[in-house]
This record gives C-alpha cells, sequence and structure tokens, in this order.
C-alpha cells in the first residue's frame, strides 16, 4: 500500500511539473518576466493546486524547469543581469506550424503593417512577428523569404501625437463629453478654435485617423448639432478636457438612402465596386448602372462618388446633389481661373 501510494505521488509530481513547464512557455510567449512574477503567475493560474504548484523552495524548482526546458526542448530562454527571463526561441516546441497559404497570408500582413500609420500598426507588428517565432525553423525561412503579394498602395499622413489623442480620449467614449480646441480648416489662417462634442468612436480612414463625434457647441456655428470628424492630430492636445456631462442620449448618424447612375465607361463591365453598405446594382441594356445604397455620411460618400468625376451623376439625396454640385462650382471656377490667367500670360 505504501509503495502504491509512493508511485501515484510520483505520478502525480511529474504531471504537476509538466504542467509547470508547458505554463512557463506561455508565459514567456507573452513576455519577459522575473522569476518572482513566474512564480507568482503560475501559483495564481492553477487553481486546483491549493497548495500553489510551486514548492516551499519556489526559486530553486523553477531553476530547474528552465534548465530542463532548455536541454530537452532546446528552448533559448536567456536571464538578464536584472533576473528577467526572455524567451529567444521555443526550440521543438514551436507550437504553431501554418499550410503555405496561411503563411503568404502572414507575409502580406507583416508587409501591410510594416510602414503603416495606422495607430495601433506596431502592435500588430509584434504580434505576427510573434507568430513567425513560434513556427518551425523551415516554416520561419518559408516565411522570411515571401514577398507579398499584391501590394497595398495607400497615402501616408503625419500621425504625430495620434496615439496620445487616442489614449487621452478612449475612455471617454460614448460616456461624457470633451472639450477641445481644433485647428478648423473652415478658417483661412487654421486658427485653433474651440469645440464641445459627443465622443462616439474613433475610425481611421485613407491615412488620416479621425474622432467621430456629435458637436455640441463651436465656434463654427453651422456644426453644432452636426456629426462631425476630427482629425485626432488636429486636436490642441494640451486644450483636451474631460467634463463631468455624461452623454444625454445614444447619438447616432442618421442614414440616408443613396442613388447614383453611372456611365457606360465605368459600368458596362458589370464590375462595379460596392462602396456602401446594402448596395444594389442595376446594370442597363446601354452598359450604364444605376446604384441603391444606404449611407450615413454623406461627406464621405461625396468624397467617394467625386472619384468617378464626370461618369457619375447622383439622383440622391438632395444634399448630397448640393455637396457635388458646390464642389464642381469651386473646382471649375479654379481652372477657369488658371485659364484666364494663361490667357493673360499669353497676351504679354
Amino acid at each position: 500500500m505504501t509503495e502504491q501510494r509512493r508511485r501515484g505521488g510520483d505520478k502525480r509530481s511529474s504531471l504537476l511539473i509538466h504542467r509547470r513547464r508547458l505554463f512557463l512557455i506561455r508565459r514567456l510567449i507573452r513576455g519577459s518576466a522575473t522569476a518572482e512574477e513566474l512564480i507568482n503567475e503560475a501559483n495564481t493560474t492553477f487553481t486546483d493546486v491549493p497548495e500553489g504548484i510551486y514548492p516551499a523552495d519556489a526559486s530553486a524548482a523553477l531553476r530547474r524547469d528552465i534548465a530542463a526546458l532548455r536541454v530537452e526542448y532546446g528552448c533559448a530562454i536567456e536571464r538578464d543581469d536584472d533576473g528577467v527571463y526572455t524567451l529567444k526561441s521555443p526550440g521543438s516546441l514551436a507550437l504553431i506550424d501554418l499550410p503555405d497559404h496561411e503563411i503568404e497570408a502572414v507575409a502580406f500582413l507583416l508587409d501591410v503593417y510594416r510602414e503603416s500609420d495606422l495607430p495601433i500598426a506596431a502592435p500588430i507588428g509584434t504580434f505576427l512577428a510573434r507568430i513567425g517565432a513560434l513556427m518551425p525553423e523551415d516554416r520561419q525561412n518559408r516565411l522570411n523569404s515571401l514577398t507579398a503579394s499584391p501590394k497595398v498602395e495607400r497615402p501616408y499622413a503625419p500621425i504625430e501625437g495620434v496615439t496620445e489623442m487616442m489614449r487621452a480620449l478612449k475612455g471617454v467614449l460614448r460616456k461624457r463629453e470633451v472639450e477641445f480646441d481644433y485647428r478648423s480648416p473652415h478658417t483661412p489662417d487654421g486658427a485653433a478654435l474651440h469645440h464641445r462634442v459627443a465622443p462616439l468612436e474613433f475610425v481611421y480612414r485613407e491615412g488620416h485617423t479621425y474622432l467621430d463625434a456629435f458637436c455640441l457647441a463651436s465656434d463654427v456655428p453651422e456644426l453644432v448639432g452636426q456629426f462631425v470628424f476630427y482629425r485626432l492630430n488636429r486636436i490642441v492636445a494640451s486644450s483636451l478636457r474631460r467634463l463631468p456631462q455624461a452623454l444625454r442620449r445614444d447619438y447616432r448618424r442618421p442614414t440616408y438612402a443613396l442613388r447614383y447612375r453611372l456611365a457606360p465607361a465605368v459600368a458596362r463591365q458589370r464590375d462595379v465596386a460596392k462602396w456602401f453598405p446594402e448596395t444594389e446594382i442595376d446594370y442597363a441594356a446601354d452598359g450604364s448602372a444605376t446604384v441603391t445604397a444606404v449611407t450615413n455620411d454623406l461627406w464621405r460618400a461625396h468624397q467617394i462618388l467625386m472619384r468617378y468625376r464626370e461618369h457619375c451623376r447622383v439622383i440622391e439625396p438632395a444634399p448630397l446633389i448640393e455637396m457635388m454640385r458646390a464642389s464642381i462650382e469651386r473646382m471649375a471656377a479654379l481652372y477657369l481661373t488658371d485659364a484666364v490667367m494663361q490667357i493673360h500670360e499669353d497676351i504679354r
């Protein structure tokens, strides 16, 4: 009976040690840690071991675990002068072995986010690199040998201060009002004007990160009562203040029915892009197309449809038609002015 209990105890001890060592790898994959942190987190994680998964002499047991991981699995675990352990390679405990097409996807994402101005691009890059580090060496070599395809072309914009502004605003989204000074495009000199808003969410599009907000008060009267996209890098950081007022209601952008006609020059191949939610496309015999959809952002719809230039005619809604007309008139005036100046130059 004594021998049976001893053998059962040995089996349980071996199992606990095995679980402990796998935990160490998982924890070090997440990031570096001191011996004390590793021991405390292990004891906290294994709630089914009330006395703690590490024995009384935890430091010595941890050293044995680290040594065993190095010898048995070839794990490259380094300890610096401050006693911080770092996993450099999981060795034969490589936990991720992706098929070729998924490795190609990782290569593509690494390329996309390597020089991206998206505020969370750096954490995404770190995550993807961590995925790569958990692959067997031959799969890592394949990943490193790949050229991302297709190439993604995108605009780049200044991002200075964007991450800090996101951090400052994150805790108040859809919760409390804020106020700030904003370097406004509505003034000739781009002076910073005051705004009080209900902050709703962050939106990243085409190189810029915006605060989508409902304007409650502003030095630009026509913005009051409107949903506005504020570019984060234009908010004066020192002016930002969280206000005690909770949002009085759930602000939701109004939805507009959208309808526009595309000329045969861009629609006859029947491969028109679906830019908006609930898009339906009716192709006509002459090669043109009538597109119906919905949008909650007329400014964005205006930007997109202007890309079609003379090949697009907006049918509804009326506010968008007026935005299109105003832009076309201003552009015509701009180029007409250039033409007149050229004529004067030729006369001279």
